[in-house]
């Protein structure tokens, strides 16, 4: 991971790879046919990783305010505990690793989004949050979360900035999904 945030999947050599990684050249293509491979395996597991860790704690939780705002927080700690890794998910998306990695991606988010959207039909349809398109209301959620987490991870990971996002993003989140009262008469 290292070499590929370093220097692009295209410009990381096998060799690179395995002296990295101690292995040797039969080890090395014993596991894997390229190094496309090892980079697509790579963001496949990070993946995974960060959709269950969101997912857990979600699921969490009964409460709509208590979730959306708890998985903000939960997306922010886990950025912050493993920068690279966030970044390799961001940044490290070049068209050999999209297409060896498409289908299996395609495939995690089925099952991850489709959780997310269950988790939030149940509160929308009891009229706790709005009801709205699966896509917004993740880009209502999430999306300040992780646009600051791009901005954090690029200009030099400032730990306050980082406490200051996790104390005002998620009340942020909760008030862009939250079923607005109605005025009273």
């Amino acid at each position: 991971m290292e070499s590929f945030l370093l220097r692009g999947v295209g410009g990381t050599t096998v060799d690179q790879i395995r002296e990295a990684s101690g292995a040797s050249v039969g080890s090395f293509y014993h596991h894997f046919a390229s190094k496309v491979e090892v980079a697509a395996t790579l963001y496949l597991e990070t993946l995974g990783a960060y959709q269950a860790a969101f997912a857990r704690e979600l699921l969490a939780h009964d409460d709509a305010r208590a979730g959306i705002e708890a998985v903000v927080r939960q997306h922010l700690r886990w950025v912050g505990r493993n920068p690279e890794l966030a970044s390799y998910l961001t940044h490290c998306r070049e068209p050999e690793v999209v297409a060896a990695s498409e289908a299996r991606v395609q495939e995690l988010n089925q099952g991850f989004f489709g959780s997310v959207a269950g988790w939030l039909g149940r509160f929308a349809q009891g009229g706790t949050i709005r009801a709205l398109p699966p896509d917004l209301y993740y880009a209502l959620w999430m999306g300040p979360a992780e646009v600051f987490t791009r901005l954090w991870l690029a200009s030099g990971r400032s730990k306050s900035a980082l406490t200051h996002a996790q104390k005002t993003l998620p009340p942020a989140a909760w008030e862009a999904l939250r079923m607005a009262k109605r005025a009273r008469r």
